[in-house]
C-alpha cells in the first residue's frame, strides 16, 4: 500500500494548488468521533465541512488515478486510504485559514480573481473565459462561482500562512555548518553548498515549526469527524 501511494502521490494529492513547500503537515492529533447529520463530513471548531463537497474532491481524486492507469490496484482498502487522506487535507486547510485569519492575514479579491484568470484550465483561446470558468468548477467541483472563489481565498489564507512561518525561518552560519556536518557533507565543499544546506536548513525548521503550530491547535480548536459514522451507515444501508 505504502508504495502505491507514493507511486500516485501526486495524483492523490492533484485536488489541491501546490503548497509554498512540498511536504503533508503531520501532528493535527486524533479527530473527535461523533454523530452528526451527515450533510457534513466534519467539523472545525464552528465550521462546517459539506460532505457533498468532501465526495466531489474523493471522486475527482478517483477518477484522476484511474484516468493514471491506477485501476487495477485500487481495492476497497486502497478508496478508504484515498477517503481519509482527502479529508485530512481538507481538515488541514480550514486549520491553516482560521489560523491565518487570527493574525489578521487577509486575501483580496483582486489575488482570487487573478489567480482565477490565469488558471489555463479556465482559458479559451489562450485568454480567460467567463463561461468556460463557470462551466469547469461545476464539472470538477460542483462548485458555483461564489463557492469556488471562496475555496481558493482560504487556500490562499493558508499559503500566507505557511510563507509568514517560512520568512520567520533564520539558518545562523554555525547552524548551516552543524547540519551541514549531521548530514555528511564533505568538509572541503562546505563553501560551495552552503546556501543549498541553509534552504535545506530553513524548511526542516519550518516543517519543525509548522508542525508544533498545529498540534497547539488542535489541542485549542474541536476537530469533529463524522467520516466513520456515515461510512457505517453506508454500509448497513448497502
Amino acid at each position: 500500500m505504502i508504495s502505491f501511494l507514493n507511486k500516485h502521490k501526486k495524483i492523490i494529492f492533484g485536488f489541491t494548488v501546490v503548497i509554498f513547500v512540498i511536504g503533508v503537515f503531520f501532528g493535527l492529533g486524533a479527530y473527535v468521533f461523533s454523530w452528526g447529520d451527515y450533510s457534513s463530513v466534519a467539523q472545525v471548531g464552528k465550521t462546517k465541512i459539506p460532505y457533498e463537497t468532501f465526495r466531489t474532491q474523493v471522486n475527482r481524486v478517483m477518477k484522476n488515478m484511474r484516468e493514471q492507469g491506477a485501476e487495477s490496484e485500487i481495492s476497497a482498502v486502497m478508496e478508504k486510504t484515498v477517503n481519509r487522506e482527502v479529508l485530512r487535507e481538507m481538515i488541514m486547510e480550514e486549520v491553516l485559514a482560521q489560523e491565518a485569519a487570527k493574525l489578521k492575514l487577509y486575501v483580496s479579491d483582486f489575488e482570487v480573481a487573478a489567480e482565477i484568470q490565469s488558471t489555463p484550465q479556465f482559458f479559451m483561446e489562450k485568454s480567460f473565459h467567463p463561461a468556460v470558468y463557470v462551466r469547469t468548477i461545476w464539472d470538477n467541483f460542483r462548485m458555483t462561482p461564489s463557492q469556488y472563489e471562496e475555496w481558493r481565498r482560504k487556500a490562499r489564507m493558508g499559503n500566507k500562512l505557511k510563507q509568514f512561518i517560512y520568512s520567520a525561518m533564520k539558518a545562523a552560519p554555525d547552524e548551516i555548518k552543524d547540519f551541514y556536518a549531521e548530514n555528511k557533507g564533505k568538509p572541503g565543499e562546505f563553501e560551495k553548498k552552503k546556501e543549498e544546506y541553509a534552504q535545506k536548513l530553513r524548511q526542516k525548521n519550518f516543517m519543525e515549526a509548522a508542525n508544533y503550530m498545529l498540534r497547539q491547535t488542535a489541542m485549542k480548536t474541536e476537530i469533529k469527524s463524522y467520516l466513520e459514522q456515515i461510512e457505517k451507515r453506508a454500509g448497513g444501508e448497502a
